[in-house]
């Protein structure tokens, strides 16, 4: 590597299984050790590692600053120390959570490496006190290396917060062709109702016969290609009690993903 070897204080393991039995059984957290302790070693001219924290039985789920191995670590780190884990989500939920992390991270001066996902490239390098310049930057090829990777992980933290609400999104959805509330106003052609079986008390949608022959009416003429202000006027029109009944009532109907039961 062209860049100087800069000042190393304290080097830093951080491991993390999330299952009682893994704790038991003790594999895992010892893999990972041994895994850190090889990177450092090699990366470092046969340096030791100074202190492992560890959260044993910790789901990753949790916020770094909830778990007590990974609260520990960020109270003991301080400028020039390195943190290793084998992997990001030993560390961090997401990559939009390591994401957020990392400009707070540079501030505190660590280096930080997910050595089985990046190798020797740094996921956090800590803050330039100084501006390079001309062939100095060319040169400085980990914090290059280390930008590249910081805009890989933007682009999976954006993937990852897309697939989440798909996610979300869908299970509403599935959740709502049950016939279930799903939160926020009762749709047209539906009256809730709540139903008490089962372990969690749960909102039914029930289908209000009125308004459903509507419903059908508005999915027949949208069929047809008619806009919604040409619905509603047909809707006015057709259906007494309905003569006040906005395009843009219609719209939301038309617009909503489950369309309801009204074969």
């Amino acid at each position: 590597m062209i860049e100087p070897r800069k000042q190393v204080n304290n080097i830093y393991g951080y491991i993390r299984v999330s299952s009682e039995q893994q704790v038991k059984d003790g594999s895992s957290l010892d893999e990972q050790k041994k895994s850190i302790e090889e990177f450092v070693a090699n990366k470092y001219g046969g340096r030791k590692v100074d202190r492992f924290f560890t959260d044993a039985g910790i789901s990753g789920m949790k916020p770094l600053l909830e778990r007590p191995g990974s609260r520990e670590l960020t109270d003991t780190m301080d400028a020039n120390d390195v943190i290793v884990a084998t992997k990001l989500d030993r560390l961090a939920r997401s990559f939009n959570e390591m994401l957020n992390m990392i400009p707070v991270l540079e501030e505190t001066g660590i280096t930080l490496y997910f050595h089985e996902m990046y190798g020797d490239t740094p996921v956090v390098l800590p803050k330039k006190t100084e501006e390079k310049t001309g062939l100095e930057v060319k040169f400085d090829w980990a914090r290059q290396a280390q930008k590249v990777l910081v805009i890989n992980m933007a682009q999976y933290a954006e993937f990852e917060r897309t697939m989440i609400m798909e996610r979300l999104n869908g299970g509403k959805l599935v959740y709502a062709e049950r016939g279930y509330s799903i939160g926020g106003q009762t749709p047209f052609g539906y009256e809730k109702e709540y139903d008490e079986s089962g372990s969690r008390r749960r909102t039914k949608l029930v289908p209000v016969p009125e308004e459903q022959e509507v419903l059908k009416h508005i999915y027949a003429l949208r069929a047809k290609g008619l806009g919604a202000r040409k619905i509603a006027k047909q809707i006015q029109s057709s259906h007494p009690g309905y003569e006040d009944f906005p395009y843009h009532k219609v719209q939301r109907i038309i617009n909503r993903k489950f369309q309801g039961l009204h074969d």
